[in-house]
């Protein structure tokens, strides 16, 4: 008799920007290595690969003349690609990434549009839709993993709800402040699995009307990358940084929901801040969001203008040298969700900056502060005298992937929602 062959289920991980591969390693790897799944990459880079005109009609670069000679560039790399797959691998800092991590990228569409305003935001969610539908349609996945919250992720659950594709997320039900927020409540509605990071998260969902049978407390795989991490080999971490002596990590994201003169005010001060306490400190650029284009240029003023010998700023670090330079460092400052999310387990310092990350869950390693250089100072000394928190799991126990892996081998909802009422009257 012969052997009935078991169909895999096919699962389709988008991952569009940096953090989501240092954040989902573990559970690429997971469903990579199920014999009941198969893994399905997509990336997404600058739509300036895949349209000269529509990018120069759409864009809205700072200067138009210097842009104009990267999308000619760009344009032939994404030409030459059709050729010469592995060329984008040279230039594109995330397919570079991804295939040196390992994995085999399915499916690349061109996304992002030059900017860093909500029109460009706005846009390449929109016009993202058109090549993710196409790209989904011919990769035809039986179900698709969104994370989080960025915008990016919005129109991938929209091409997928619409092409009623079912739909697994996992964070949803938290707080993280700005544009952001309601993008991820926005997806959770679109969604059919929910994996959430803690249990108040899951709670959330449920008051949302979502079906309890589909929602699950699995913790955050980043928790599991920070297990396979050897944080004994510090030496090299970033030029300039000795792991040593004690230094800061800074990494501001642009806030949306808030005018250009707010974002400026927020990153001035936190500067100011570097300025009055000239310790060592390592300052990673934010990521492209609405008034990206304040925040990021006014650093790289600073740090001509000033020339801060004790400052290093960069614009890309791998997953794992950022976990390394987070673990050792004296103090994190700014406003990134990794200072709540990998702070608590490392125990990391943290001070947060503004309202990017109000009301979201955190451990006891977390100041939050307005953006007053007093108040900033103020608190990046306290954390400094402080020292280490000890590891908080609140987040996780390492084993988020292998909960993550088993639900999307096993779970089938259905693909028409219903929303459950919790009978609040």
């Amino acid at each position: 008799m012969m052997q009935s062959i078991i169909k895999k289920k096919k699962v389709l991980v988008p991952i569009f920007f940096r953090g989501h591969l240092g954040r989902l390693r573990s559970v690429l790897s997971g469903i990579r290595d199920d014999s009941r799944l198969e893994l399905q990459i997509m990336v997404a880079t600058s739509r300036a690969y895949g349209s000269f005109f529509t990018h120069i009609r759409h864009s809205e670069p700072r200067n138009r003349s210097v842009a104009l000679r990267w999308y000619v560039k760009a344009r032939a790399l994404g030409l030459a690609s059709a050729f010469c797959p592995g060329i984008l691998a040279r230039y594109d800092p995330l397919v570079r990434h991804t295939t040196d991590e390992g994995f085999r990228i399915d499916s690349r569409v061109s996304f992002f549009l030059d900017g860093g305003v909500s029109s460009t935001m706005a846009k390449s969610v929109g016009m993202g839709i058109i090549e993710i539908v196409d790209e989904m349609s011919r990769l035809k996945p039986d179900i698709v993993l969104v994370n989080g919250d960025r915008f990016e992720m919005m129109a991938v659950a929209i091409a997928a709800a619409y092409l009623n594709i079912p739909i697994a997320h996992h964070e949803g039900g938290d707080i993280s402040g700005t544009i952001d927020e309601s993008v991820r409540h926005a997806i959770t509605k679109f969604s059919h699995i929910h994996l959430t990071a803690t249990a108040r998260s899951r709670e959330r969902v449920m008051q949302m009307g979502e079906d309890p049978r589909f929602i699950f407390t699995v913790g955050s795989p980043t928790i599991d990358a920070l297990l396979r991490i050897d944080f004994s080999k510090q030496e090299g971490i970033l030029p300039g940084i000795d792991p040593d002596e004690p230094y800061l990590v800074v990494l501001m994201h642009p806030v949306t929901t808030e005018r250009d003169e707010d974002n400026l005010r927020t990153a001035a001060s936190v500067l100011e801040v570097l300025e009055r306490l000239r310790m060592p400190t390592a300052v990673i650029a934010g990521n492209s969001d609405a008034h990206s284009r304040i925040v990021g240029p006014l650093i790289a003023e600073w740090k001509e203008n000033k020339k801060p010998a004790y400052a290093v700023v960069t614009k890309l670090l791998r997953p794992d040298r950022f976990m390394r330079l987070l673990a050792g460092t004296a103090c994190a400052i700014g406003n990134s969700s990794s200072f709540i999310r990998e702070g608590a387990y490392l125990g990391t310092p943290a001070v947060l900056v503004g309202s990017r990350q109000h009301g979201r869950e955190r451990g006891k390693n977390v100041r939050e502060v307005a953006a007053d250089p007093d108040a900033i100072e103020a608190g990046v000394r306290e954390q400094i005298a402080h020292g280490r928190y000890q590891s908080d799991s609140m987040f996780g126990d390492g084993r988020a992937a292998e909960r993550i892996v088993e639900i999307l081998a096993t779970a089938e909802p259905p693909i028409q929602k219903t929303f459950h009422d919790m009978n609040c009257h």
